[in-house]
């Protein structure tokens, strides 16, 4: 035998909470929480205004790897 349901408690959540609202606000939570991280993570990003510390491949001061140079034969 089927057990019949009212339409209030079929449209509601866990003790009778709107699950709309709910959702709402798990998602405003959500939201918060990666606003915070990107936030974050742009505090903590280098700046890329500021040069690096390793040479250009091309550079005179790149001893280690330098650039290739044309065979003039």
């Amino acid at each position: 035998m089927d057990r019949k349901v009212d339409d209030v408690s079929a449209r509601q959540g866990w003790r009778g909470r709107p699950v709309l609202a709910i959702l709402v606000i798990s998602m405003a939570l959500a939201t918060l929480a990666f606003l915070v991280f990107v936030g974050w993570v742009w505090d903590t990003s280098p700046d890329m205004d500021t040069p690096s510390e390793t040479p250009a491949v091309n550079s005179p001061a790149n001893e280690v790897n330098p650039a290739p140079t044309a065979n003039p034969n």
